[in-house]
C-alpha cells in the first residue's frame, strides 16, 4: 500500500504475518515504578522494529531489498518514525480484519 507522510515522503507498507505483528507488540514493555507511575520500556526499540517488519519501500537514499537498513531509519525524522509506525499499525488492523 503506498501511502504519504505529511511531510510529502511517500512509503510503502508491506503486509505483516501475524508472527511479525506479533513480535513487534512484545517489544515494548510496562512497568510501575515504586510510586504508582508508570513505565515504558523498549520504546525506540519498538518504533524500529514495526519500521523494518513493515515498510516495503519508498522515497530514499537508500534501497530497501527485503530488509530495511540502518542508512533508511537515519533518512527520517522521529516525527516520521511515530507518524510511520501509526501507518503501518492502522494498515496492519484495515488488512487482517477485511
Amino acid at each position: 500500500m503506498n501511502k504519504n507522510l505529511t511531510t510529502g515522503r511517500k512509503v510503502v507498507l508491506k503486509e505483516m504475518s501475524y508472527d511479525e505483528m506479533d513480535a513487534c507488540k512484545d517489544v515494548q514493555k510496562f512497568g510501575t515504578t515504586s510510586d504508582g507511575s508508570t513505565v515504558v520500556y523498549n520504546f525506540h526499540k519498538s518504533i524500529t522494529t514495526w519500521i523494518r517488519k513493515g515498510l516495503a519501500g519508498g522515497e530514499f537514499k537508500s534501497k530497501i531489498n527485503g530488509s530495511v537498513p540502518d542508512s533508511v531509519l537515519k533518512e527520517l525524522t522521529e516525527a516520521e518514525k511515530l507518524e510511520l509506525v501509526e501507518l503501518i499499525k492502522n494498515y496492519k488492523q484495515l488488512y487482517y480484519h477485511l
